[in-house]
Order: C-alpha cells, then sequence, then structure tokens
C-alpha cells in the first residue's frame, strides 16, 4: 500500500528549490517565475503539442478537440536529456502547472514510468504525483508569494494572473502554505 505523506523535510525543500530557482534567475523571493524560462535555465527543452512535428495532425486534432482533457503534459527524460510536451491548447495557468509538475517529476528523479499498465489502465503512482504536484506548485507559488497575494492583491483573482495561475492552485497554495495564519500573526504583532 502506498502513502500519500510526505518523506520528512519534503516541504521544506520544495520551498529551498523555490527560494534558489528564484535566486539564480534573480527574482525576488514573491516574484512570478516563469516555467519556461526555469526549464531554459536548467537546459530542459519544452515543446507545445500543437507545434511538434513527430506527432500526426489527426492525434493534434483529437487533443485540440474531444480528447483536450485527456492529455495536460508529459516528461522524456534519460540521464541528462529532458524534455516536456505540453498540451498548448490548454488555458496559461494550466499550461504553467502542468510543466511544473512534469519539471517537478525530472528534479525528484521519479523513475519513468510506461503510462498504461498491460491491463490497458493508466499507471499512476499516487505518491509521485502528490510529489510533482507539491513541488511544482511550491515553486510556482512559495510561502512568501502565497503571503503577498492575500496582503497586497485585492482580491485572488488578481492575485492569480500576476503570477499566473488558476485561483484554485492559488487557494491551494495560501491553504498548504498557511499563509492566512502567517499574516494574521504578522497584523498581531504590528
Amino acid at each position: 500500500m502506498t502513502t500519500t505523506r510526505h518523506r520528512r523535510g519534503f516541504v521544506k525543500e520544495a520551498e529551498e528549490y523555490a527560494s534558489e530557482f528564484r535566486r539564480e534567475l534573480e527574482l525576488g523571493n514573491s516574484d512570478p517565475i516563469c516555467p519556461f524560462r526555469l526549464c531554459a535555465h536548467l537546459d530542459i527543452t519544452t515543446r507545445p503539442l500543437s507545434f511538434d512535428a513527430g506527432i500526426a495532425e489527426e492525434v493534434k486534432l483529437h487533443f485540440n478537440a474531444e480528447g483536450r482533457d485527456k492529455f495536460s503534459a508529459t516528461a522524456l527524460f534519460d540521464g541528462v536529456y529532458a524534455e516536456i510536451l505540453y498540451n498548448d491548447w490548454h488555458s496559461a495557468a494550466r499550461v504553467h502547472s502542468s510543466v511544473m509538475h512534469e519539471l517537478a517529476h525530472i528534479l525528484l528523479m521519479h523513475p519513468p514510468r510506461p503510462p498504461i499498465l498491460e491491463s490497458g489502465c493508466r499507471h499512476f503512482d499516487a505518491q509521485m504525483e502528490r510529489e510533482a504536484n507539491d513541488l511544482g506548485w511550491t515553486i510556482l507559488i512559495p510561502k512568501l508569494a502565497a503571503l503577498r497575494a492575500i496582503e497586497r492583491f485585492p482580491n485572488l483573482k488578481d492575485a492569480a494572473e500576476f503570477y499566473g495561475v488558476s485561483v484554485d492552485l492559488l487557494e491551494y497554495r495560501i491553504r498548504k502554505s498557511d499563509a492566512r495564519r502567517w499574516k494574521a500573526n504578522r497584523d498581531r504583532r504590528r
């Protein structure tokens, strides 16, 4: 049975990744980070599905229509080579989330696995998927960015647009980082 609890120190490590990458890209600790700029910095190729010459046109049409919600992104990596193929027919916020999720799989060195089991079912490891979500989304919205979102923006929609994420992802990071309690404690001390 797999657990969905993170290993000890995971949350701190995720915040450290977010801070380190912002330093490397010469960004402030609560500044937005562009997933494509970060991938380029890490020498990870990103390829939009619609422009990939190696994918048949009928497959592209499928993922731009009735199959749009069936594919978000995938990481392809072997040794030092890594690339991310993403569905560019999704909203920019979803693309950012998907690319960061796949980048997190690479950073965490999750072993590549075939997408489909022999039984025809999707191959899904809940622990690895949760880690990829939480690392990727923490890099997008670290604790300081979550705090900034609730302190400096009139509403979460404006903050989400500023950070290039969905309101749902921003709310999730505000909740996970405990930014509201952190803000309340800071307000009491003022």
